[in-house]
């Protein structure tokens, strides 16, 4: 089995091939179809991600688990991914009834029959993906390479057949179909690792904990992907083209955190089950100072710079999107810490009770203030109601793993860091004399870029960014 750190980079890899090459094609794809065409897109997309989440249940999530847990015997591992997959062939079967039923039948979802159609077969695909089990056995090497070539041809794709507004369902048909590549290539290739049997399936001891997964999934949902879909239901294709071009660049950046934590679970579930608190202790302090010293920076830099990057990453037309964008690159702060705590403490301790109550709490504050703010302020109110849901899932997700796990965390470490990081903020003086944008947009960066390996390599000699400094620079300069 590859090594955390290995599994870490292929895990990141392969998270960050998913944002950066459409990312690569966004400045010339929100250009090229405008903002309501791309709205249109996100729109849809956004309502078969629901599909998809119904489908999919907490297998995701709990798969993981249970195929880590069981890495070392073959015999129980095949039965746990037959069962599963059992499963989940039930669940993405009522849910691709439910999206032909639902698109002959709402008038809203009506007018967009073609792209549901196109969407269905992203949501049939998904099925054979199971990304969960590679996951879980923690071999991310040959799925990111495969993801990587796909993700290239989609590029590729992208520039030759994208010309016009009138491409918009050709672009939403590329989108889809890495999906569907994904998933061939996943599912022969994993054969290779697993014996699919539907003899003696076991599917009652994983209905109680998959339903449970897929509730904080589902309820997750709610306060994410869930203002998308009712900010088209209750505004319009612009709003959505103006909030979903505010969340991209906070989607790419956040996956690195999400790499991170994804390849820490198994690590972590096996701690747990160990009864080794003291290495979990020792995990979190530092994923905590991971998470502080990376998103700070970038926080303050976005914050002061806002108007420029969504002017590069999306081109004029998108003012709407600025006011979003510096209320949602703030939840990487907030969504990073809710990360460790949920995902690599509360998912991998099997609390199925405490992740329910983290979830109920979520959903209801993101629900709430969707409905209260959005028809009045639009894509504004989908941030505001996302950053207000992620905080109350971040206060009630630190309370239960104190109580459930018996874990608490360091605060001085972490208020000490939080105030070394003022520092990050100081170019935000500029704003009071009359300085170019553009020049005020080179300085901030450098300055901030300096203050960072000033923090990280001299004054605090953070030892995740010293090594990754000697293992890269060492040969010029050697830091000790």
């Amino acid at each position: 089995m590859a090594s955390t750190k290995k599994n870490f980079a292929y895990n990141l890899a392969l998270t960050l091939a998913g944002y950066i090459f459409p990312l690569i094609t966004y400045p010339y794809v929100s250009r090229v179809l405008g903002v309501t065409n791309l709205g249109t897109c996100n729109f849809v997309d956004g309502i078969i991600g629901y599909f998809m989440l119904f489908a999919s249940l907490g297998i995701g999530s709990y798969g993981v688990r249970e195929i880590a847990r069981f890495l070392d015997n073959k015999e129980k591992r095949d039965d746990v991914f037959s069962s599963l997959f059992a499963i989940s062939i039930i669940t993405y079967s009522l849910s691709l009834i439910a999206l032909v039923v639902c698109t002959f039948t709402i008038p809203t979802m009506q007018e967009y029959k073609p792209f549901l159609g196109v969407g269905a077969t992203k949501l049939i695909f998904n099925l054979f993906a199971v990304n969960w089990f590679f996951q879980g056995i923690s071999d991310f090497r040959y799925i990111t390479i495969r993801s990587i070539v796909i993700r290239i041809f989609y590029v590729l794709s992208v520039f030759i057949f994208i010309h016009s507004k009138d491409d918009t369902l050709i672009y939403y048909g590329l989108t889809c179909g890495t999906v569907v590549l994904n998933s061939f290539v996943n599912w022969f290739y994993g054969k290779k690792f697993w014996t699919l049997s539907f003899k003696h399936l076991h599917m009652k001891d994983h209905i109680k904990p998959v339903l449970t997964f897929g509730f904080y999934a589902i309820v997750t949902s709610m306060y994410t992907s869930f203002n998308t879909v009712f900010l088209g239901f209750v505004c319009n294709d612009t709003e959505v083209g103006y909030f979903t071009t505010a969340t991209k660049l906070y989607a790419i950046i956040m996956t690195v955190f999400s790499a991170f934590t994804t390849v820490m679970v198994p690590r972590v579930a096996k701690l747990l089950k160990e009864k080794d608190y003291e290495h979990l202790q020792h995990i979190a302090s530092d994923t905590f100072a991971l998470i502080i010293m990376f998103a700070l920076p970038i926080i303050a830099f976005c914050e002061l710079n806002a108007g420029d990057i969504i002017l590069i990453l999306s081109g004029k037309g998108y003012e709407g999107a600025i006011i979003p964008f510096r209320i949602v690159i703030m939840l990487l702060l907030i969504i990073g810490f809710e990360q460790i705590i949920i995902q690599q403490f509360l998912m991998a301790s099997s609390s199925n009770k405490a992740i329910m109550c983290v979830g109920i709490v979520g959903v209801v504050i993101g629900v709430s203030m969707n409905v209260l703010l959005t028809p009045k302020i639009a894509s504004i109110g989908s941030a505001l109601a996302w950053g207000c849901s992620e905080l109350g899932v971040l206060c009630s997700g630190v309370y239960l793993v104190k109580r459930v796990m018996n874990l608490s965390f360091n605060k001085r470490m972490i208020l000490r860091k939080l105030l070394e990081s003022i520092v990050f903020f100081v170019p935000f003086i500029m704003l009071l004399f009359p300085i170019n944008h553009w020049i005020e947009f080179v300085i901030s960066a450098i300055y901030i870029c300096v203050a960072f390996v000033w923090l990280n390599l001299y004054k605090d000699k953070n030892k995740y960014v010293v090594e990754i400094w000697n293992k890269f620079l060492g040969r010029f300069y050697t830091i000790n």
